[in-house]
C-alpha cells in the first residue's frame, strides 16, 4: 500500500498494526490542489475522507470508513481471511480513486464540492436564526 500510494501528495501517512491500517490525508503542495483542499476543509473538516470512501463504494464496491468525525483518515480493517487477490484489488481501487483526487477539477472534486455545499447548507439550517 505504501509503495502504491507513494507520490500522491494528498496522502500524508500510512500506518497500522497487523491488518488494521490507516491512510491519513493531508494538505497537498501544488497550488490547485491546495486551493481545492482548503475549500473542502473550510466547508467541513474531514470531508475529504468521505470523498475517498464514496467512490470506493460506488465505483469499486468496497466498503470503507473514515476513522472518526472531522478526520481525514481512511480506516481499513479487512477480515483475517482476506486473500492476496482481494488486497491487490483494494490497492488498485484506492490508487484509481487517488488518481481522480489528484485531478482538479475532476469528478471526485465535483462530488466533494456537492458534499461541501450540502454540509454548509446543513450548518446554516441547524444554526439558530437571529433577528
Amino acid at each position: 500500500l505504501r509503495n502504491a500510494l507513494k507520490g500522491f501528495e494528498l496522502v500524508k501517512e500510512i500506518r497500522g498494526r497487523g491488518l488494521m491500517v490507516a491512510v491519513e490525508f493531508g494538505a497537498p503542495k501544488s497550488i490547485s490542489l491546495k486551493m481545492a483542499w482548503a475549500l473542502v476543509q473550510k466547508a467541513n473538516k474531514g470531508l475529504f475522507g468521505q470523498m475517498v470512501t464514496s467512490p470506493l463504494l460506488t465505483k469499486h464496491n468496497i466498503l470503507t470508513q473514515v476513522a472518526g468525525h472531522n478526520l481525514n483518515v481512511l480506516k481499513l480493517s479487512p477480515a483475517l481471511i482476506v486473500k492476496e487477490a482481494e488486497i491487490d484489488y483494494f490497492v488498485a481501487a484506492l490508487v484509481d480513486v487517488m488518481k481522480d483526487c489528484h485531478r482538479f477539477p475532476g469528478g471526485v472534486w465535483d462530488f466533494g464540492m456537492g458534499l461541501a455545499k450540502r454540509a454548509v447548507k446543513t450548518k446554516a439550517d441547524v444554526l439558530p436564526k437571529t433577528l
